[in-house]
């Protein structure tokens, strides 16, 4: 090197420049973007297979509180009666409380602190929701009270899940209005509630419902209308 010329250093520089960094975090943004649908249906799908669970422990204490009582069912909290969860509480034992709420229930903790439960039982076990103001029962209307008056069990829905848009209070245990419509029946239950859209007409997705055998069905928002759209009554055979 020529005497009186200064040594200069190079240095390389090994971090990103914007533009490279811009492209990284716009490629992590899609990639992470592509991946939460998968994520969300993954977590949607537990949910589902927790509260299957929970039902079909449910209706083991069902079967077993029918088989200790001549083969009657709980009731329902009718006329100041009792909630059927309570008169669970003892068969269901230490696990009472983390089976009576479905995972996906957003009231569930409201439900949970007043004793109440996001599955609703049917209201065919009550004779007197479908009596006249003399006592009569309408014969037209089966009661399932009994499981000896279940004439086909597997076809026999027990519970459904509770509607989050019911304006009735948290301790609210049974279905108690009309199920017959598609509107009626979005009031009183949840049939969208894995995989529905937000803001939709409650037909797409799914929902579980707990048989008379004790067997939970995971059913498509879009039969169960379809049937109900055709007159069938499915609170009496599904």
């Amino acid at each position: 090197m020529p005497k009186g010329m200064k040594r200069f250093k190079i240095y390389r520089s090994w971090g990103f420049s914007l533009v490279e960094l811009l492209v990284v975090i716009t490629i992590g943004a899609l990639l992470a973007g592509l991946g939460m649908p998968a994520i969300q249906g993954a977590i949607t799908k537990g949910k589902q297979a927790a509260c299957a669970s929970n039902m079909r422990q449910i209706g083991q204490g069902l079967l077993l509180y029918a088989g200790e009582n001549n083969g009657r069912l709980p009731g329902t909290h009718h006329a100041g009666t009792s909630y059927w969860i309570e008169e669970l509480r003892s068969t269901l034992g230490d696990k009472y409380d983390r089976i009576r709420i479905s995972p996906q229930d957003p009231k569930g903790a409201q439900r949970l602190a007043q004793g109440g439960t996001s599955y609703l039982m049917t209201a065919r076990v009550n004779p007197d929701a479908y009596a006249d103001e003399f006592g009569q029962i309408d014969p037209n209307e089966p009661v399932y009270d009994t499981l000896l008056k279940i004439p086909a069990p597997s076809k026999v829905i027990l519970l459904f899940l509770a509607s989050t848009n019911k304006g009735t209070a948290p301790t609210e245990d049974h279905v108690c209005g009309d199920i017959t419509t598609w509107a009626g029946f979005r009031t009183e239950t949840w049939p969208d509630a894995y995989g529905g859209k937000a803001g939709g007409q409650g037909d797409c997705g799914s929902s579980n419902y707990l048989f008379a055998d004790g067997h939970v069905a995971s059913i498509p928002a879009a039969e169960v209308k379809a049937r109900i759209d055709a007159g069938q009554d499915i609170s009496k055979s599904y």
